[in-house]
């Protein structure tokens, strides 16, 4: 129980994080929403993980684990389609200066919005979990 409350707590702080930096996640209410959204997320994520690692083997083998965030793409996925609070679109990311590396303006459109925002959510949820499992 206390595993399932900490996962839809870093999945909805995620969902919010995300959301304020790249606008292509939109969610639409309050902190209800997020927290709904975020254990829709979770227990999504928990049912179709053992699938989805299973299909993705040979590329998380390949690629060292880097592909993990599928799982997360796929749950975003779904959860965009039955939970009608949660869209993702295209978006153009205005690009950052940072240390002398500088990323410029991109657009990012359809399939390409889902893997950013997936793979975003997925390593801010990893960042979140090694900071308070300390």
């Amino acid at each position: 129980m206390k595993a399932l409350v900490r996962l839809i707590a870093t999945n909805s702080l995620s969902l919010f994080l995300v959301s304020l930096f790249l606008p292509g996640l939109k969610i639409n209410g309050e902190i209800t929403t997020f927290i709904s959204a975020g254990a829709i997320l979770a227990i999504v994520s928990t049912l179709i993980d053992p699938v989805v690692k299973l299909l993705t083997l040979p590329f998380n083998i390949l690629t060292l684990g880097l592909l993990s965030f599928l799982t997360t793409l796929t749950s975003l996925f779904l959860v965009t389609i039955f939970y009608k609070d949660i869209r993702v679109s295209d978006f153009t990311f205005g690009g950052i200066s940072l240390f002398g590396l500088t990323i410029e303006k991109v657009f990012v459109s359809g399939f390409l919005s889902f893997v950013v925002i997936s793979a975003t959510i997925y390593f801010l949820n990893k960042f979140i979990n090694w900071i308070f499992s300390k």
